[in-house]
């Protein structure tokens, strides 16, 4: 799993049942918006992601921290735009909740699901 440093912890990102919830309700396109997204490495949604591969922790992170650790990552130069895609990438399309979805959509376009995996390596 990926590790993500916010408020001066490092803490895995893990996706559970909170966070899929969250995550609906910050996209208007449900579960298949979310998964689209994060494959583009979306900068709007990438905070609400964070947060919610935060909710296991039990700690209540906001957008406000998430956002200010993001900001911190890109101005020290340890995340920019592939770290995104990654990261979004690991905790959404590579969740066993959305893992299943993402296979089927990728079955039917072998180019893409080849250049998605080119550009995260």
């Amino acid at each position: 799993m990926a590790n993500f440093t916010i408020n001066g912890k490092e803490q895995e990102l893990k996706l559970t049942y909170a966070g899929v919830k969250y995550l609906n309700k910050v996209t208007e396109g449900g579960a298949l918006s979310v998964v689209g997204q994060a494959m583009q490495g979306d900068a709007d949604l990438f905070p609400h992601v964070i947060i919610a591969a935060l909710k296991h922790t039990g700690e209540q992170y906001t957008l406000v921290d998430a956002e200010q650790a993001i900001e911190d990552a890109i101005t020290e130069e340890r995340l920019d735009f592939l770290g995104i895609m990654r990261l979004s990438n690991e905790v959404i399309s590579e969740s066993f909740f959305y893992k299943a979805l993402m296979t089927k959509m990728m079955a039917d376009n072998k180019e893409a699901k080849k250049a998605l995996d080119k550009l995260l390596k």
